[in-house]
């Protein structure tokens, strides 16, 4: 039975968000993997836009396939005429640009305890704006300038490298008017406190580096994702439960199916073992989807998040916020009183 409490996770959303504004700060690690998820989703998406002008999408299955069955090819009929284009690069960049100048502020707040990191987001946005602006100028709703459009993109490239530059400021150790140091965060009357990315170990009774990472106790972390917290959407897995868990079914399931498809191919015809073969894979599929979702749920729980940020892994650019929070953040330590409340 699915143990997921939906007015409690709506609660704690709500929670979240209002936290996203009371902590505005952003450390080396957590800025640099949001550079990265951003600058891939950008060029992602006006690559895909882009497409749509120059024609449709076809694949080819792989020869193993086509040696069995007819050559088969998928082909799309995507195409997007060029007003759509032009509104759709400059909505969807826009967006980007904010996301980026969102970054770039947290950053600079983590550096500073003043108000600098504001006024250079609306510098970046600004700037951005009046490039899309230009861009869309040169423009026709009959016709698409593709050189002017990859000189806008190569802007974009040298912007997102130019903005690796601030994983360089060191990050500052104390608490400022922007929130706390370290990741840690502030939540109404309580501060949460995160274990660190990486600590290296002096003695035997701390973890060891591949604890400190999250990579461990692979079995267990198997075991918890896939069979024993198959439906468990209320507690909290760490890290190398959701690295291992995907590492090692990864292991067992293609050398099972390696196995499985040897053994129908020596007892059935060939063809009976293909089809066996995606029935098994089928169901292996809908095996790890279960298991991911339930163990991206209580990740998300096991840093302070509620279940329902799962849903905004599949909108683009909110994605990565979830995404690291999923990924990289490390578990909760310990949550205290507020000494100015207490």
């Amino acid at each position: 039975m699915i143990n997921f409490n939906f007015l409690d996770e709506w609660l704690l959303l709500k929670h979240n968000i209002r936290n996203l504004f009371f902590n505005q700060r952003l450390t080396r690690f957590s800025y640099f993997v949001g550079l990265i998820f951003l600058f891939i989703e950008i060029y992602f998406g006006n690559l895909i836009n882009l497409l749509g002008i120059i024609g449709s999408l076809k694949f080819n299955f792989n020869e193993t396939f086509q040696e069995y069955f007819d050559d088969v090819i998928f082909s799309s009929n995507y195409k997007i005429d060029e007003p759509m284009f032009i509104i759709i690069t400059i909505i969807f960049n826009v967006i980007g640009a904010y996301v980026l100048s969102e970054l770039v502020k947290r950053r600079l707040n983590d550096y500073s305890n003043t108000r600098i990191g504001q006024y250079i987001q609306c510098c970046i946005l600004a700037f951005n704006i009046g490039i899309l602006c230009y861009w869309g100028y040169n423009q026709s709703f009959d016709h698409i300038n593709i050189s002017i459009t990859f000189n806008l993109y190569s802007y974009f490239f040298y912007e997102h490298i130019l903005s690796l530059l601030l994983v360089l400021l060191p990050s500052n150790k104390k608490e400022n008017i922007h929130g706390l140091s370290n990741g840690n965060q502030k939540s109404d009357d309580y501060i949460i406190f995160f274990e660190p990315f990486y600590s290296p170990s002096k003695t035997t009774e701390k973890e060891d580096y591949w604890d400190a990472i999250g990579l461990s106790h692979s079995i267990d972390s198997f075991k918890a994702m896939f069979i024993n917290k198959l439906f468990d959407y209320r507690t909290r897995a760490k890290r190398q439960e959701l690295y291992w868990g995907v590492v090692m079914f990864q292991i067992l399931t293609n050398a099972l199916n390696s196995v499985l498809f040897f053994f129908y191919e020596n007892i059935f015809n060939i063809e009976t073992a293909i089809v066996a073969s995606i029935i098994i894979y089928w169901i292996f599929w809908l095996w790890y989807m279960l298991a991911n979702i339930s163990c991206t749920v209580r990740r998300l729980h096991d840093t302070g998040l509620s279940g329902y940020w799962l849903v905004t892994l599949f909108i683009p650019f909110i994605n990565i916020y979830t995404l690291y929070m999923t990924v990289f953040k490390p578990s909760i330590h310990s949550v205290d009183l507020n000494p100015i409340n207490a």
